[in-house]
């Protein structure tokens, strides 16, 4: 698969916002089956019935499940990128660290909640087109909005020198999606969910950029 550089502009990608009363009842349907299925084993027959719309319906917004899938991630990111701004915004009333650790929170919350979705397109972004260009548009979303910040903060002197802000951030931005992955799934009995995963984050991201606490 050809999946766009980092550098792509998410502005370009095109998907459905759920406004309709049709769409919202597909994402509602989708959300919830995920829960029970893999999104492999999930068919549309399934959507159809649980939204209780027509085939007809359901491809006049979508073309396949992971259309819908990849518009389900395009909504979670936005809610995220949302939350984080105290943080990536350089609003500077709270101190680095703390500002950094509710938008950590709220990032960690979004992901316990919309956990089947987002456990469904990391499965796929590597091998569906439409799930992989949502997916490395929302991680270049991240990126360029952290790195940012973290220029800010060095040319402040909030912040040391360090790695480039780019690669902290892409680092800082991959390792943290595959962490909370990882706790979703109960596989490690050291991150019990999320949120148990929460406190670790908050410190390797406040010492990676900040190297320990970030004084505002």
């Amino acid at each position: 698969m050809d999946l766009p550089r980092s550098e792509s502009d998410p502005s370009r990608l095109r998907r459905r916002d759920g406004r309709s009363v049709a769409e919202a009842a597909i994402f509602d349907a989708t959300e919830k089956l995920l829960a029970e299925y893999s999104l492999r084993d999930l068919s549309v027959a399934q959507i159809i019935a649980e939204a209780g719309l027509s085939r007809a319906t359901f491809y006049f917004y979508f073309g396949s499940k992971f259309s819908v899938a990849a518009s389900l991630l395009g909504r979670i990111t936005d809610e995220t990128f949302e939350l984080v701004q105290p943080y990536v915004s350089g609003d500077r009333t709270a101190p680095p660290d703390e500002l950094l650790a509710r938008s950590l929170k709220a990032a960690v919350d979004i992901w316990e909640r919309h956990r089947p979705t987002l456990r469904a397109t990391m499965e796929h972004w590597s091998t569906n087109e439409e799930i992989g260009r949502q997916w490395i548009a929302g991680v270049e979303l991240f990126t360029a909005a952290i790195a940012g910040q973290i220029e800010r903060d060095r040319a402040t002197g909030l912040a040391p020198d360090g790695p480039h802000p780019r690669q902290l951030a892409a680092a800082l931005t991959w390792g943290t999606q595959h962490c909370l992955y990882a706790a979703g799934l109960g596989v490690d009995g050291d991150l019990e969910g999320e949120r148990g995963a929460l406190e670790a984050l908050i410190a390797i991201w406040t010492t990676a950029i900040y190297g320990g606490r970030g004084e505002g």
